[in-house]
């Protein structure tokens, strides 16, 4: 019988692709913020208000399909150190990045000094984990491999993400990909690691 964690853990990363869409569609729809000292000089960041909680439950989710994915990778018993590397990259990554977030709106009134140091940190754990995992996922051959492969091109892709300006918008090739794979682990569709090994051939006893 197909895992329920497994099943459940699909249905979050897709409600986190879904989540992540709203958000980048709904900040790309604001007025262009600023990058840099010089533009927010000028020009103030963009007060992305309520999206912010889209973006934060989102990483959320699909950090749960993420453990999900690993776990059925793990079955298999091709997983890996590197997979679990990963795993814990992510899981610091996106920790950081939602403590920063609370902090900055709960304590600092939305404007924490320090938050390009703790978004660049984090979201840099965070896509190198998530990169990992793709990378010992394609290996393990629990998704089809043109799925891992998207996925693993997809995160590399959020390395140009700024919610400042229209490449908040590279968030949705991400969210896409989360949601397909959301879609494999909660129907238990295909992959290598659940196709019955081919029947090895009887031969007759002289």
């Amino acid at each position: 019988m197909y895992s329920k964690p497994v099943r459940i853990s699909g249905l979050a990363a897709i409600l986190g692709g879904i989540m992540l869409i709203v958000h980048a569609v709904g900040v790309a729809s604001m007025p262009r913020g600023c990058i840099g000292d010089a533009e927010c000089a000028i020009r103030p960041m963009r007060e992305t208000g309520v999206f912010e909680l889209f973006f934060l439950f989102a990483l959320l989710l699909i950090l749960a399909g993420m453990a999900g994915l690993a776990l059925r990778a793990w079955r298999t018993g091709r997983f890996g150190a590197l997979g679990w590397a990963g795993v814990i990259l992510s899981a610091a990554g996106v920790a950081t990045l939602v403590i920063a977030i609370v902090a900055q709106v709960a304590l600092f009134g939305g404007d924490l000094s320090l938050m390009p140091f703790f978004a660049i940190s984090g979201g840099l754990a965070l896509l190198a984990g998530f990169s990992l995992v793709g990378i010992s996922v394609l290996r393990a051959g629990v998704l089809p491999r043109w799925m891992a492969a998207v996925l693993v091109a997809s995160t590399l892709a959020m390395l140009g993400f700024n919610q400042e300006n229209a490449r908040v918008l590279i968030g949705i090739p991400f969210a896409l990909a989360w949601m397909a794979v959301g879609y494999i682990l909660w129907s238990g569709g295909s992959g290598a690691a659940h196709r019955p090994a081919p029947a090895k051939r009887m031969e007759s006893v002289p």
